[in-house]
């Protein structure tokens, strides 16, 4: 009784390790030298208690500010307690690392790789105390592909809460906000700026040159610097700084795209299919349903550029398509777009049946030429269903009339007579 006792809390115990799993994240992947980032670290765990220990922080990053967040959330009737710490860090490298794993108690956390970019020497200047930039990805893009403006607003004073920013608007282009804005700090030139960044995807409609208009930052500042500069705002004064215009090159679509084929400029797309069941594990009998669910990614097109997919028109298999499911998700270089279309086949024959192959064609606009993704041809093999063959025979016990025999006949007059007679007498 008592190993029995001592395997079942060793059991338990192990399943609390298991289950003390510290997740790591970041607000961002890519960064530029001098700029902070927002490192997340959330367990679960309500017998852990104490405070991650950030020590294997220090060699790689100036660890500027730690705040802790508990919380409590319902889900299915039972609540759940978890414990968030949110660090703000400031790379002392450009490069490429990971941020090292973290323990607290006997939780551990994954390594998280980033990418810190060189220091722009443009940018290393001394910026006035409120100032905007905008920049674009690209010089130039494709007819309804996707460019990325990034608006940054510099501000080492501080402002209040009435900032508000000019609405983009750009004629013969859709713009789309990747987000909402993010805030950090950045080091330049000695001096510590917050740092408010806004993105935008922008579509040209049209080929040809696309002017994309300067915004407007209007804030009240908080603070001033006039003896460091006598141009910079004063104390408890309206600031009002607008950026520089910028002009797109958008190139017509390619003479040798083929002209029957929906235009897709995309810097990576992606095919793939779900079963449930799945009929390579399950076995499929006649009147059985599956759900195939064929997925389109692209990268750097929205969902409502996707165009619908080819329909599974196969003899032996009855379809009833749902409607598709339309997502966007915001990465780090733009909009992914991805269209889901779900359908239950029904197989009405045995045997082997075929779907055939799935073709996109598109254009890569990273390496500038043709591509064709393809989801392979599907075969399936079909059983009898014995369920349904025990119907059969009453199904199909009607049949067409017949003329009678003779023997028939005579035997029918018979029968006749002697019921006539029994009643005569």
């Amino acid at each position: 009784m008592i190993r029995v006792c001592a395997l079942v809390l060793s059991f338990f115990f192990a399943l609390q390790v298991q289950a003390a799993t510290l997740l790591a994240s970041v607000d961002r992947t890519r960064l530029i030298a001098g700029e902070t980032l927002e490192l997340t670290l959330e367990i679960e765990d309500v017998t852990q208690f104490g405070r991650p220990d950030l020590a294997p922080l220090q060699a790689l990053f100036e660890v500027r500010d730690t705040r802790q967040v508990n919380s409590l959330k319902s889900l299915d009737g039972q609540t759940q307690a978890n414990t968030r710490w949110i660090i703000t860090l400031r790379p002392r490298q450009s490069g490429s690392f990971e941020v090292p794993v973290l323990q607290l108690g006997e939780a551990r956390s994954q390594p998280v790789s980033l990418q810190v970019l060189p220091a722009d020497a443009a940018n290393v200047a001394r910026l006035a105390p409120v100032s905007i930039d905008a920049s674009l990805d690209a010089d130039s893009v494709y007819v309804q592909a996707q460019a990325v403006l990034t608006l940054r607003i510099y501000h080492s004073v501080s402002l209040y809460d009435d900032s508000s920013l000019s609405p983009l608007s750009i004629a013969d282009a859709r713009v789309e906000p990747l987000g909402e804005s993010r805030t950090y700090e950045k080091l330049i030139n000695g001096v510590r700026y917050g740092v408010i960044e806004m993105r935008y995807a922008i579509f040209a409609q049209q080929s040809g040159v696309l002017d994309i208009p300067a915004l407007t930052f209007s804030a009240t500042s908080a603070d001033g610097d006039s003896q460091a500069d006598p141009n910079a705002p004063r104390s408890n004064k309206q600031v009002r700084v607008s950026s520089t215009a910028l002009s797109l090159q958008v190139l017509p679509k390619p003479a040798d795209y083929p002209a029957d084929q929906p235009w897709l400029p995309a810097r990576s797309l992606m095919l793939e299919e779900r079963w449930s069941p799945d009929p390579a594990h399950n076995p499929t009998q006649i009147g059985d349903s599956l759900t195939r669910s064929v997925i389109l990614k692209a990268e750097g097109l929205s969902s409502a550029q996707l165009p619908p997919l080819p329909a599974t028109e196969t003899t032996g298999l009855r379809r009833y398509p749902d409607q598709p499911q339309l997502r966007d998700e915001v990465g780090e270089r733009g909009l992914v777009g991805q269209r889901e279309e779900r359908e239950a086949l029904v197989p009405t024959h045995s045997g082997a049946l075929q779907l055939p192959s799935l073709d996109v064609v598109w254009w890569n606009t990273r390496e500038q030429h043709l591509e064709r993704t393809s989801l392979p041809a599907r075969g399936l093999q079909i059983e009898d269903n014995p369920a349904l063959s025990a119907e059969t025979p009453a199904s199909t016990s009607s049949q067409p009339d017949r003329p009678l025999w003779p023997w028939q006949l005579s035997t029918l007059v018979l029968a006749l007579t002697t019921l006539l007679g029994f009643t005569l007498w």
